[in-house]
């Protein structure tokens, strides 16, 4: 092989080794589990994490296990915000990645008082009409068989229900008149 291409695939090589431990060290990732003082987790909590030098921010909330992670952070200072219901709003300043790193932040989220008012408005509702003229009743089969049948359509059952009619072919209504 030549020297002046031993020196391209060398060059080559070390070019390649470097980008790829460049590309790991740009990157953190950051986790941990929310809890509250009786160590039980929290789910659905709310996490901001905030970059300190360029204000950007990434939301995320941690899942049932009370767990959350942010991936693929770039290098920096962070500010981390913990907001769950019920509990006091937690703040982490100056949390500082490295590249490469995984660093681990738990948290326990102190009680707080909520000053939330619920307030029902209930009505009654008439389950029952009793001031109504209305006569109903039901078609038993034999019934039904007894009727002499003018067409096919099923519809003509109806039609001779007293006090039962169709209007305008799909909603039912009440036109008894008697």
């Amino acid at each position: 092989m030549p020297k002046t291409l031993k020196s391209a695939v060398a060059t080559l090589v070390f070019a390649l080794l470097g980008a790829n431990t460049w590309g790991q060290g740009i990157f953190a990732t950051l986790t941990g589990v929310v809890s509250d003082p009786s160590q039980s987790v929290i789910a659905g909590a709310k996490i901001s994490l905030r970059d300190m030098a360029s204000g950007s921010t990434r939301d995320t909330v941690t899942n049932g296990d009370g767990y959350y992670t942010f991936a693929s952070v770039p290098v920096g200072a962070y500010a981390l915000t913990v907001e769950a219901l019920g509990f006091q709003l937690y703040k982490a300043d100056d949390i500082r990645l490295g590249g490469g790193e995984r660093h681990n932040v738990n948290v326990t989220m102190a009680v707080g008082s909520t000053s939330q008012t619920v307030e029902v408005n209930a009505e009654v509702a008439s389950v029952v009409t009793l001031d109504s003229g209305e006569k109903s009743f039901t078609l038993e089969t034999k019934e039904l068989q007894n009727f002499t049948q003018v067409g096919s359509n099923a519809a003509e059952y109806i039609k001779i229900v007293p006090g039962f009619g169709i209007s305008n072919g799909t909603s039912n209504k009440a036109n008894y008149n008697g």
